[in-house]
């Protein structure tokens, strides 16, 4: 679309024909509607789930233009680094309201260039950067009951709105969780003798992880806050306005007597209104209405699009390095595909860290237990973000079934954890039956059991015990040992090799009135009522000489 300019030059407005219709006809002459926009409000017909991990907010969007690139042409004019990002989640969500979220989120702004060929999209942080209307860079100033032949500004008006004074944020990051990052920042607003008033917010766990980044992220709401404390609004005719650029007002009452720099001022919006001369023989006519700020106060767009949240659990899949089983860092976090994630590719990169919720977690003791891969877990996101993914338990499925066959053991219970890389049958297990008559725990070791008792330890059977050692059988008793059999015979059967009974002072073996005592210094010692000797071949009885 072109515009012609008081002085005989064109304006172009580009876009695309997003809405056309026929709306009837008068006589020879038919009327339409069309509705023309820039390639930006196309991506709201676009929606998608996908995660971004260790890219700035302009890599982001510019992937996700990328994905349109026949048509979207646009332009980064940054004066900062952008922050780098670990994971940020479009999550069912239009590539217009996540672009444009994530560019508030970081005080970036966007404006227009038009020309014949098309238009560009202009994303900025520094609006003191911006220039000045091309065509028109200055604007006079009269009332609409004056003949003007130039175009001009018909109408002035400033607003002041009271804002608060203050912000304040803290948040919480496990990394230093003894730390709040308590962050405030004033507003710079001069209104007059009246309370300060505060803004307290609580962004979410790891809105920022230092002082400086707290300070940064409160600066840009601070001076969102800001803009709007004093702004302006007019009507005109001027035909070279468009939002992104500067002019300078001539000739207002109000603005004449200050400096130079007060009477400029950055278009932030335009809406324009045009009529042919092709009905009722009017003549053609052309004015808009706008809003402005002064040129020396910073622009800084609110953070108004809202952020998709995920109210409730979704379960994923825990993933991990190629050939690994379990896949953790020294917190036991885990990483996991999500199911709506289609771009992930079931490895170690589908996913940041994520913490795992144990049944105890204290300083250096409490539970464990570490999420394999291919296992399907429960996953909550904090204060609804899909940027805070938490795993809370585990789920079985068709895949990955209960230890014990259900529901013919419905009544056992426990805990069985499979040996890395093993068979189905390599597992330690600690298994509980509660079936009435049969009650039973079983406690399994694939290899070794180590018990480490550092005072007492106590056993009471109440019927049978049986020990079976397929391998050597060793104790070490440091001070005494007593074994009492109070009913019953006391049994030693050794059917290969021998039995060796040492002792550093004696060695008594005693029966009713009979008793043997074997003595340190080679005396033994026989007594009883009756002594025999017997041997069935022959005694020897020797004495050293």
């Amino acid at each position: 679309m072109e515009i012609e300019l008081a002085d005989g030059s064109t304006r172009h407005v580009a876009g695309y024909i997003t809405r056309f219709a026929s709306v009837g006809s008068d006589g020879g002459i038919a009327r339409y509607t069309a509705t023309l926009n820039p390639w930006f409000s196309m991506l709201e017909n676009r929606i998608d789930s996908r995660i971004f991990q260790n890219k700035t907010v302009e890599e982001v969007v510019a992937q996700v233009f990328a994905s349109c690139s026949a048509y979207s042409r646009h332009e980064f004019r940054l004066s900062k680094p952008a922050k780098r990002y670990g994971y940020i989640t479009q999550y069912r969500e239009s590539d217009f309201n996540f672009a444009q979220r994530l560019l508030e989120q970081e005080g970036m702004f966007y404006y227009f260039e038009h020309t014949s060929e098309g238009h560009t999209m202009i994303i900025c942080d520094d609006s003191t950067r911006l220039e000045s209307l091309p065509k028109q860079p200055k604007i006079r100033f009269h009332t609409a009951s004056v003949t003007e032949t130039a175009d001009s500004i018909t109408d002035w008006q400033s607003n002041r709105q009271l804002q608060a004074s203050r912000i304040s944020v803290q948040t919480f990051d496990y990394s230093q969780p003894r730390n709040r990052l308590p962050v405030t920042i004033n507003s710079m607003n001069i209104q007059g003798d009246v309370e300060n008033f505060e803004i307290y917010d609580y962004p979410g766990q790891f809105s920022h992880s230092t002082y400086d980044e707290g300070g940064a992220l409160l600066r840009l709401r601070v001076e969102a806050l800001e803009l709007r404390g004093k702004t302006f609004q007019g009507s005109s005719n001027c035909r070279a306005m468009q939002p992104g650029y500067n002019f300078e007002l001539l000739q207002h009452y109000n603005h004449d007597c200050g400096s130079a720099e007060d009477r400029q001022f950055l278009l932030m919006s335009v809406r324009s209104e045009g009529h042919n001369n092709y009905s009722n023989d009017q003549p053609a006519s052309y004015f808009n209405t706008f809003s402005c700020v002064r040129r020396k106060i910073v622009f800084r767009p609110q953070s108004v699009t809202p952020r998709p949240t995920i109210s409730g659990p979704q379960t994923a899949i825990v993933v991990g390095a190629p050939g690994e089983e379990i896949f953790t860092d020294r917190l036991g976090r885990i990483k996991v595909q999500f199911h709506w994630d289609r771009e992930g590719n079931q490895d170690d990169k589908s996913s940041c860290w994520v913490r795992v919720a144990q049944s105890g977690a204290s300083s250096g003791f409490g539970c464990i237990q570490i999420p394999r891969v291919d296992d399907e877990v429960v996953v909550v996101f904090l204060d609804g973000n899909p940027d805070r993914p938490l795993v809370m338990g585990s789920l079985y499925n068709s895949c990955n079934i209960p230890p014990w066959s259900l529901p013919a053991n419905k009544t056992q219970s426990g805990f069985l954890t499979r040996s890395i890389k093993g068979h189905a049958s390599n597992a330690n297990f600690f298994r509980f039956e509660d079936k009435p008559g049969a009650e039973q725990v079983s406690l399994h070791a694939e290899r070794n059991l180590d018990t480490d008792i550092e005072v007492d330890e106590s056993h009471a059977v109440g019927g049978d015990r049986t020990i079976t050692v397929k391998g050597k059988h060793s104790e070490t008793i440091k001070l005494e040992t007593s074994i009492a059999v109070e009913e019953g015979s006391y049994f030693v059967t050794v059917d290969k090799g021998e039995v060796k009974i040492k002792s550093a002072e004696s060695i008594t073996l005693e029966v009713g009135a009979s008793k043997l005592i074997m003595n340190k210094d080679g005396t033994i010692t026989i007594s009883g009522v009756m002594v025999n000797v017997e041997g069935t071949t022959k005694i020897n009885l020797n004495k050293d000489k």
